[in-house]
């Protein structure tokens, strides 16, 4: 099927000289400016874990963060911010110590705070190589980072998944962590800076609004975002009150994420990294128990889905399907359950697709199931298991980024919310493993071994990098 994407913004290449595969760019970007060029790139320098209000706009590029485009493997945005504008805000993109290629920024002022955001879109980049970029501006010292590409080929590597972080010692601990394990990129599923306190309720006693505490969060993951993607999915706290009639104009403008997502929802995407195709879903759409941006797109974004799914279950190359979206379909936390809405609309569909891993966020715990298939647990999956992942899906929990941590408190009653925020009580037989307090989710996948069986571990850490669970899926070959 056709897939539409969001519309492109204007832009131009500035002083671009050649370097090695440089070609030139026919078309523009939604939020920059097309480059190609290959390199061997250095460890990014980072700076200071929490934002300062600079005094001048000579400061040095802050919130630094890159993310893959829809392809992975030839695309990747650049993104930073400085407090007011700036003149002549360009990235640099280079090969070993030499920066060949110069690219002017898209720049945009934020709708809530006088930041001004920066995005470079790059394009015609080589697979599985690292990149070299310098961030500058007229006055200003210059910021120079590296990211690499996703690879052509199947090949083992790791990535993050987590939610709620906010900006807190836990939060920024759960970064250094991150930095230490070496992910590939972190798939981060919403509620990322509570900026916005209500978190979509309307209630405006509750809607203490700081929009500053998106930048003091965009520089508190620049150690790790400035070189390794976060791809980010929305929350109930993206949907801020004052910022567009969803809510999320202020997360669209800081943020430059793959255009290949619903038209009408522009915070919908997928990519593929190796063998795993990743899907990035807006759960405040199908979401019964915050309603506030139920089923603006509807089945839409359902078709949408299936039609990536059908697709990504088609390619010979692709192994597993993960799907990511803020609110959990399966937790027994009591302080928001489980979320009947986005079970009834997508558990059919990741059924019927054999998604092998959902991961949510939404409360502040860590909980994995069972192996589901039609709502119910087919096999079990204790710490440690090895499971075979065509049988069902494990729904994973991940609300322990830094956000104080819910009580768990569901076993073995918790509830589920349905339309009309009626919460119905049900046995939680389905939780395999539940953890209250802040943690991080690893997984390690690798491609097929010489009997056509690929795998993918998962490993949830809690903040002193201690293992706190386990499981393994596997994946054999489909026949032809």
């Amino acid at each position: 099927m056709a897939f539409t994407a969001r519309s492109d913004r204007p832009g131009s290449l500035s002083g671009v000289s050649e370097i090695q595969d440089l070609t030139t760019p026919t078309t523009t970007s939604r939020r920059g400016f097309l480059a190609a060029g290959a390199g061997l790139a250095t460890a990014a320098t980072v700076g200071p874990m929490l934002w300062v209000p600079p005094a001048s706009a000579g400061v040095r590029p802050q919130g630094v963060h890159v993310t893959y485009g829809a392809d992975a493997r030839r695309r990747m945005a650049v993104s930073w911010s400085t407090p007011a504008s700036v003149k002549k805000p360009v990235l640099e993109l280079g090969l070993g110590r030499d920066f060949g290629t110069r690219i002017a920024a898209d720049s945009r002022s934020s709708k809530d705070v006088g930041t001004v955001y920066h995005h470079v879109d790059l394009t015609r980049l080589r697979p599985d190589t690292t990149y070299r970029y310098r961030l500058s501006h007229a006055g200003a010292t210059a910021y120079e980072g590296s990211f690499r590409t996703a690879p052509s080929e199947p090949k083992a590597f790791r990535f993050a998944a987590f939610g709620d972080m906010g900006v807190n010692e836990a939060a920024a601990a759960h970064v250094a962590l991150i930095a230490q394990q070496k992910p590939a990129f972190a798939f981060v599923v919403g509620d990322l800076c509570y900026a916005d306190s209500s978190g979509g309720t309307g209630l405006g006693s509750a809607d203490t609004q700081d929009f500053q505490v998106w930048d003091q969060w965009l520089q508190q993951i620049q150690p790790s975002a400035a070189k390794v993607p976060w791809m980010t999915t929305v929350g109930n706290h993206e949907m801020e009150a004052g910022n567009g009639e969803l809510g999320y104009a202020g997360y669209l403008d800081r943020f430059s994420l793959p255009t290949n997502g619903v038209k009408d929802a522009p915070v919908t995407y997928s990519f593929v990294h190796g063998n795993v195709g990743f899907i990035a879903l807006d759960g405040n759409d199908a979401s019964t128990e915050i309603n506030r941006n139920n089923g603006y797109v509807g089945a839409t974004l359902d078709a949408w889905l299936v039609g990536r799914l059908t697709e990504m279950r088609e390619r010979s190359d692709i192994d597993f399907i993960v799907a990511g979206f803020h609110n959990c379909m399966y937790c027994t936390n009591l302080v928001h359950g489980s979320d009947g809405g986005t079970r009834s609309r997508w558990e059919p569909i990741f059924d019927q697709f054999e998604v092998d891993l959902v991961v949510n966020g939404h409360n502040h715990c860590y909980e994995r199931t069972h192996i589901m298939r039609g709502g119910v647990a087919v096999q079990e999956a204790p710490d440690g298991a090895v499971v075979d992942s065509s049988t069902g899906t494990t729904y994973l929990t991940a609300g322990g980024a830094g956000q104080a941590a819910y009580p768990t408190g569901g076993l073995p009653l918790s509830y589920v919310t349905v339309e009309g925020g009626l919460r119905i009580p049900e046995a939680t037989t389905w939780s395999a493993v539940t953890y209250e307090d802040h943690s991080i989710a690893f997984l390690d996948v690798t491609p097929r071994d010489k009997q056509g069986i690929a795998t993918m571990k998962l490993t949830a850490r809690s903040t002193d990098g201690t293992v706190i669970d386990t499981v393994t899926m596997k994946r054999q070959r489909r026949s032809a």
